[in-house]
């Protein structure tokens, strides 16, 4: 890696979200004036446009191109070799860059040698706080959560106390790990632990990414003081069934690769007993669903764990094929 020039080298990875990543590139170059950066386009086998769309309006971005959606990890990786940066960007293509978000992170990086990695805050499109940062997998983290008890007034100054996703957001800290959508990385770390895991397709690789980060040294801190906007989840709400199955996966994996087995085994019981009562559910939603209104939003997300909502026989499947994932 050619390091002398470029502050930052910024990665995308792009998927189907071409009008998305065109206002990513807008307000990223918009909004970092005050860094040097380069951009890199990684695009996984879009056929929406999206690659015309790079090569018409942005000859000053970089674009790689792959033939099928080879997944998060591996468009990231394919990326990192071309980097020149002293630190790496991973930037999601639904994601809105905020004034002076690059310079801030490029400030902490430089000021705090110890900071492998950093994150920043990250906002719904309507100003809300996004899911920024959170403790490693543990049974009652994932307990909690899979079963939505999460939800429950009652748990919330617990919850505040024990876990950092409920926690305060408006502190600079260490933390266990950042979310991938905008993460900033020293490229030395790179060489040093190796990229995202390619065993991951989407989801906890940037969990696994910081696990490592952890385990050679380095501290992974949350920055308060940069935000941008995430629509989230806009490539794979394409295929919100598929997001949902990538997810255990992903989860599985890393307890695999990180825990001991009895905490696998464990996992692997609580998302059994909380996937039988969702696919009966689903099952009754199915053969009673033509004669039924419209769902609530917020019960279907309950149900279902997927915010976007999709026809209940294909979420019935879903959830069948997560109680059936290989051991």
């Amino acid at each position: 890696m050619d390091t002398n020039t470029v502050d930052v080298s910024v990665v995308i990875v792009n998927w189907n979200t071409r009008d998305l990543l065109h206002q990513t590139l807008e307000t990223l170059y918009k909004e970092s004036h005050d860094v040097n950066f380069e951009t890199i386009v990684v695009d996984n086998g879009s056929t929406d446009g999206s690659i015309e769309l790079v090569e018409e309006k942005w000859s000053n971005v970089r674009l790689l191109t792959l033939p099928e959606n080879k997944g998060f990890a591996v468009g990231n990786n394919i990326g990192f070799r071309e980097v020149k940066g002293r630190y790496v960007l991973l930037l999601n293509s639904d994601t809105i860059v905020l004034a002076s978000t690059l310079y801030e992170m490029v400030r902490f990086l430089d000021a705090h040698p110890e900071a492998g990695c950093v994150g920043c805050r990250h906002l719904n499109p309507d100003g809300t706080l996004q899911r920024s940062v959170d403790n490693f997998p543990s049974l009652i983290n994932d307990f909690l959560s899979y079963s939505e008890l999460h939800r429950l007034p009652l748990l919330q100054p617990y919850l505040a106390k024990r876990f950092l996703w409920w926690g305060d957001h408006n502190c600079t800290r260490p933390v266990d790990w950042v979310n991938g959508a905008c993460m900033m990385v020293r490229s030395n770390v790179i060489q040093q632990i190796g990229g995202l895991d390619e065993g991951y397709f989407i989801y906890a690789e940037e969990i696994d990414w910081c696990y490592r980060m952890h385990k050679a040294g380095w501290l992974v801190y949350f920055l308060s003081d940069a935000e941008i906007i995430h629509i989230g989840g806009q490539a794979m709400n394409q295929a919100a069934d598929k997001r949902i199955i990538l997810k255990y996966k992903g989860q599985y994996r890393f307890y695999r690769k990180h825990y001991p087995l009895w905490k696998y085994i464990c996992l692997r019981l609580i998302v059994t007993g909380i996937a039988i009562p969702r696919i009966a559910l689903l099952f009754i939603f199915y053969v009673f669903s033509r004669l039924q209104k419209e769902t609530d939003h917020n019960q279907w997300e309950i149900l279902t764990q997927e915010p976007v909502k999709t026809g209940p026989g294909v979420m019935l499947n879903a959830w069948w094929k997560i109680l059936w994932l290989p051991f």
